[in-house]
């Protein structure tokens, strides 16, 4: 069963910025404010994996852009523009008092053992 799990006051997530968060041992997310909406998405990019989501800057108050190689992402359903291609994974959260609560998947996509 998936839980929630207590992230950052909303007040401290800023306009445009993203946010960095570890969900648990295996799964970051990047969490950005667009016009007091909030939104979670994983902060690897998909399409060269690079844990660099959140130092992403907002593009047409609609798009999270890879810092890497600017491939863009819509917030609201991860995909690209032209809706081919790789996807971001998007996260539910809910917002509780003045705290964002970020689910956690109920799966895990990465579980190597070295």
């Amino acid at each position: 069963m998936s839980k929630y799990v207590k992230s950052f006051k909303v007040s401290e997530i800023f306009n445009k910025r993203g946010k960095l968060f570890q969900l648990d041992e295996e799964t970051e997310v990047a969490i950005f404010k667009v016009q007091d909406v909030i939104y979670v998405v994983d902060n690897f990019c998909p399409h060269n994996h690079s844990p660099l989501m959140y130092q992403g800057y907002i593009e047409d108050n609609e798009y999270v852009v890879c810092p890497i190689h600017a491939f863009r992402f819509n917030l609201k359903t991860g995909e690209q523009p032209h809706g081919k291609g790789c996807k971001l994974r998007i996260f539910d959260y809910k917002i509780e008092g003045e705290y964002i609560y970020i689910k956690k998947p109920s799966f895990r996509i990465f579980n190597f053992e070295f």
